[in-house]
């Protein structure tokens, strides 16, 4: 568990505060998650470039399709729930954009937009880690079991699989537990945002067993294959 906390502290030990804002739609990253996109647009490529170049982290915002420009401009002015991420690795396309694979690092609240003269917003950023409270409602070794176990049944026939074996056989913490099962399960984007939205990893670790047995009920009753191919965002 040690490892993965040591990693998160060594990303976040020179953060200044501040993050450039790259919006994704249709995607949501979590902590501890890893997403592959290709961004093309001038503004997310500006971004990029820069945050490459300072060796910055940049702040992952879902940007939902269905948003008319109005509320969409509304949710900018009052941002909430950001994934902040790292750059792993990079590829510059020929057409001038980006293949990029992202890690979800930590949480935080965008408290504020920065003025800034480039393309892209800046945020002022409030980290929120994982929140366990003193006197939990739940027993988080059983719940860390009953989360396992349904995961595994849900995936069964792709245990082999080495991105579900490992979630199988990784010894971490509760909120990373959540977060990595949360990021293999193919959520539909708005719920993975309120597991996003949720420090308190008890409350966390609620939705995300609710949403498993509302799977493994649907897949009793129209059996039907599961996990999907990871896919593109088109920004």
């Amino acid at each position: 568990m040690s490892s993965h906390s040591d990693l998160t502290e060594q990303h976040l030990k020179d953060f200044s505060g501040v993050a450039p804002i790259l919006k994704l739609e249709d995607h949501v990253l979590l902590p501890h998650s890893l997403l592959q996109i290709r961004v093309t647009s001038v503004a997310d490529c500006q971004l990029i470039t820069a945050a490459l170049a300072e060796n910055t982290l940049v702040a992952v915002l879902f940007k939902t399709s269905h948003l008319d420009p109005g509320e969409d401009r509304h949710r900018n002015a009052n941002m909430d729930s950001v994934c902040l991420a790292s750059i792993v690795t990079s590829y510059e396309l020929e057409s001038g954009g980006y293949s990029i694979l992202l890690c979800g690092v930590c949480r935080a609240h965008a408290v504020m937009l920065k003025e800034s003269d480039q393309l892209y917003g800046m945020a002022t950023l409030e980290l929120k880690r994982d929140y366990y409270a003193s006197q939990p409602m739940i027993h988080r070794e059983h719940r860390h079991l009953e989360l396992l176990n349904f995961y595994s049944r849900i995936f069964s026939p792709h245990v082999s699989d080495p991105i579900h074996y490992n979630v199988l056989h990784q010894e971490i913490s509760l909120g990373h537990l959540c977060d990595t099962l949360a990021s293999t399960s193919s959520l539909e984007p708005t719920l993975c945002q309120l597991i996003l939205e949720e420090y308190d990893v008890d409350l966390r670790s609620d939705l995300l067993l609710k949403f498993l047995k509302s799977k493994q009920h649907d897949l009793r009753s129209k059996p039907s294959p599961y996990a999907q191919p990871i896919e593109f965002s088109q920004n």
